[in-house]
């Protein structure tokens, strides 16, 4: 697989457009467009930049090694004896460090979506102890579409 087939198909399983890519990893979305596309030859820099954003190598990006599950690496590396609770420190540290590497903020979608739609502020004033967060931007329609299937997990948990 070439690298830009490489390049879509990691951004096809995010489920993000070229635009967002390009806006995340500071190129212009046509230039986006033209090394997607095969028009284009990847540049030293963005190869750099795309491969940190999706939390691959370089290498993976060009075809010559297979990507690292670092899921089954860190699992590997995992006492089988630990408790609960030292499973919970372990996950809370790789998602804090994922965070970092991926230069990912977590924005409050529940705000977002409760200015776009009187139901979910509605939901949110009866329930204040309710919040929806994501690890990446969405635009309002997103927003709006994730914290309403939270909000329906949340009533069904509030049930059990």
């Amino acid at each position: 697989m070439k690298v830009n087939e490489m390049i879509i198909n990691l951004r096809e399983k995010r489920n993000i457009s070229q635009r967002e890519l390009a806006n995340r990893i500071g190129i212009n979305k046509s230039v986006m467009n033209r090394i997607e596309s095969g028009e284009r030859d990847i540049r030293a820099h963005e190869l750099e930049a795309i491969a940190n954003y999706f939390d691959v190598s370089a290498d993976y990006l060009l075809g010559r090694s297979k990507q690292n599950d670092i899921a089954d690496t860190i699992a590997a590396h995992i006492d089988p004896n630990a408790t609960e609770e030292e499973m919970e420190e372990i996950l809370a540290y790789i998602e804090e460090k994922r965070k970092k590497y991926a230069n990912e903020e977590e924005i409050d979608i529940t705000d977002i979506a409760a200015k776009k739609d009187a139901d979910v502020a509605k939901f949110v004033e009866e329930n204040p102890d309710f919040k929806a967060v994501a690890a990446r931007v969405m635009d309002d329609e997103e927003a709006v579409k994730a914290v309403k299937t939270f909000i329906e997990y949340y009533e069904q948990q509030k049930k059990k």
